[in-house]
């Protein structure tokens, strides 16, 4: 094997392990994105248990106003009937007395099935608040985790950068610059072995002085095809 192939493929390895800490540093942020939708879906459900416990104590509030209200009215009505001395008077406001008396009757029955609605909800908030801590816990330590990643990885990505110019050592500068090229273009494969007459990298048949020359392993050859540096199998 020609020494420059050598140099490249060992330049190659290090920088396929460059390219896969990198896809893994720019994947961090749609990782995290996806534990911050977790915690916001987790407290959307908690919320919205709370939220009808709310509703309800707003609907008994306002129930006990109305309440409130009618009785005020009742008493309203029954210093009407001690001053008036018409029996039609009389009569009518003991008719509205009665109506108010059925109303807050009605009213105190809708506060109560309020009430047991309330009640029923319990058990629900309860799972609802356990539920949420335990997702919430479960996020922050995939958080961690992600936080951690990106430190070593980082750390990862210096090591391999402040090693690269050791694996250039020796290597043609037009050779290098043409094998920058193929790497970024190439998908990261920018040598690729040549097997059963076959170009591992395009999967294109080779015709047969490429292969000659590859074997004879007296120069560079690229694929006719797809441009990659080819070598023979070890």
């Amino acid at each position: 094997m020609l020494p420059s192939i050598k140099k490249l493929l060992t330049l190659q390895d290090r920088d396929q392990k460059m390219k896969a800490v990198l896809t893994e540093i720019a994947a961090l942020p749609r990782e995290k994105a996806a534990r911050d939708r977790e915690l916001k879906a987790a407290d959307d459900r908690l919320e919205a248990a709370r939220s009808r416990q709310r509703e309800i104590e707003v609907e008994r509030k306002k129930r006990e106003v109305e309440v409130k209200a009618k009785q005020d009215q009742i008493a309203r009505y029954k210093n009407q009937q001690l001053e008036t001395r018409k029996n039609e008077e009389f009569s009518a406001l003991k008719h509205e007395i009665e109506g108010a008396e059925k109303a807050i009757i009605e009213i105190e029955d809708s506060e109560l099935v309020l009430m047991e609605e309330a009640e029923a909800l319990k058990p629900n908030l309860l799972a609802a608040k356990e539920a949420h801590t335990a997702e919430k816990k479960k996020v922050e330590s995939h958080m961690a985790s992600l936080d951690s990643r990106r430190e070593n990885l980082t750390a990862r990505q210096k090591e391999l950068e402040s090693e690269r110019s050791g694996f250039t050592e020796g290597i043609e500068e037009d050779l290098l610059d043409h094998y920058n090229r193929l790497f970024k273009s190439k998908g990261g494969m920018a040598l690729v072995t040549v097997e059963h007459e076959v170009c591992t990298g395009c999967h294109m048949k080779v015709n047969t002085q490429t292969i000659l020359e590859v074997k004879a392993e007296k120069e560079i050859v690229g694929c006719p095809q797809c441009g990659r540096i080819l070598f023979e199998p070890q």
